[in-house]
C-alpha cells in the first residue's frame, strides 16, 4: 500500500489534503507540521512519496528538499532515501519560483488552491512516471528535461502556469460571454436592464457549473480508484501500458470541457472495462 507523508503546517489545509487522498483510496497517510517533524518521519517510516508545503515555519520546504537531495552526494542519516518522490504544494506560481523548485529537486509542483484532479495527477506522476535520477555536483534530483506528452506538469515549462489558469476558466468563460451578449442585446434595444433577470441567469450558471464540477470530480475519483485497485492487485506485475492509460485518462478528464460529460463518462467506462479484462485474464492464467 502506497505510504504518503503530508508536510503542512496549516491544520485546515492538511486535513483537506488528507481527506482528498482518503477519498481517492490512499489510506496509509502520515503527517508532519514542520521540517523537523518530517525528518523524524523520514527516518522512521521511509514513505513512498512526500507532499510538501513550501512555506513551512523554520526550515522551508525548499530547504528541506535541498538537504534531502544532497544526501545522495554526501550520505546523511536523517535522509535514508534521497530519491524520495516529492510533490511541492504552494501558492507561488511565478516562473522564478517554478525554476527554484525544479533546481532544488522537486518532482511535481501543485498550485494552491488546487483541484482534486491536479493533486492526484501530480501524485500519480511522481509515483508512476519516474524520471532518471541525476546525481552531480551541480544538481541532484529527477531529470529536469521533460517531454510535453509524457510530463505535462508545471515543472515542464514556465508557461504551464498560464495554461493551468486557462483550462480552469475556459468553460465558465463561455457562459459569461453568453450572458454578456444578453446584456448587450438588451442595452441596444433601448430597454432597461432587468437586474432580477440577470441575477437569475447568473445563479443558474453557477448552479450548472457546480453540478458539472461535482460530476467531473466523481469521475476523476473513480478513475483514481481504478488505478489504485489495479496497482494493489497486480503489484510489480502491473503493466506500464495500463498505468499510462490511467494517467492519460486523468489528464484528459481534467481537460475536457464540462459541457461534454459523455466523453468523460466514456473514459471512465473504458478504464473499468480495461481493468476488468486484466482481472479476468489473471484468473484464467
Amino acid at each position: 500500500m502506497t505510504s504518503v507523508l503530508i508536510v503542512e503546517d496549516n491544520d485546515a489545509s492538511r486535513r483537506l489534503v488528507m481527506e482528498l487522498l482518503r477519498a481517492a483510496g490512499f489510506n496509509n497517510l502520515s503527517f508532519a507540521r514542520n521540517a523537523e517533524e518530517a525528518i523524524d518521519h523520514l527516518q522512521a517510516q521511509n514513505p513512498d512519496v512526500m507532499l510538501l508545503d513550501w512555506g513551512l515555519p523554520g526550515m522551508s520546504g525548499i530547504e528541506l528538499v535541498t538537504a534531502l537531495r544532497q544526501a545522495a552526494l554526501r550520505p546523511d542519516p536523517r535522509f535514508p532515501n534521497p530519491q524520495l518522490p516529492i510533490v511541492m504544494l504552494t501558492a507561488r506560481q511565478r516562473a522564478h519560483d517554478v525554476t527554484l523548485a525544479r533546481n532544488a529537486g522537486v518532482n511535481e509542483f501543485v498550485i494552491k488552491p488546487f483541484s482534486t484532479s491536479s493533486l492526484l495527477r501530480a501524485l500519480s506522476s511522481a509515483l508512476v512516471k519516474k524520471r532518471r535520477f541525476v546525481v552531480s555536483e551541480n544538481f541532484v534530483g529527477p531529470d529536469r528535461r521533460r517531454r510535453a506528452g509524457l510530463f505535462p506538469g508545471l515543472l515542464r515549462r514556465s508557461e504551464d502556469t498560464q495554461e493551468l489558469s486557462i483550462l480552469g476558466q475556459r468553460s465558465l468563460g463561455q457562459e459569461i460571454n453568453a450572458l454578456r451578449g444578453l446584456i448587450r442585446a438588451e442595452g441596444q434595444s433601448g430597454t432597461q436592464l432587468d437586474r432580477d433577470h440577470v441575477n437569475q441567469v447568473v445563479m443558474r450558471l453557477m448552479h450548472t457549473q457546480t453540478v458539472a464540477h461535482d460530476f467531473r470530480m466523481r469521475l476523476i475519483e473513480q478513475a483514481t480508484q481504478s488505478l489504485n485497485d489495479y496497482v494493489r492487485l497486480f503489484g510489480e506485475k502491473a503493466e506500464a501500458d495500463v498505468l499510462d492509460v490511467h494517467l492519460d485518462a486523468l489528464t484528459r478528464l481534467n481537460e475536457i470541457p464540462y459541457a461534454d460529460p459523455d466523453e468523460a463518462l466514456n473514459i471512465v467506462k473504458h478504464l473499468t472495462a480495461l481493468v476488468d479484462k486484466r482481472k479476468a485474464n489473471r484468473k484464467v492464467a
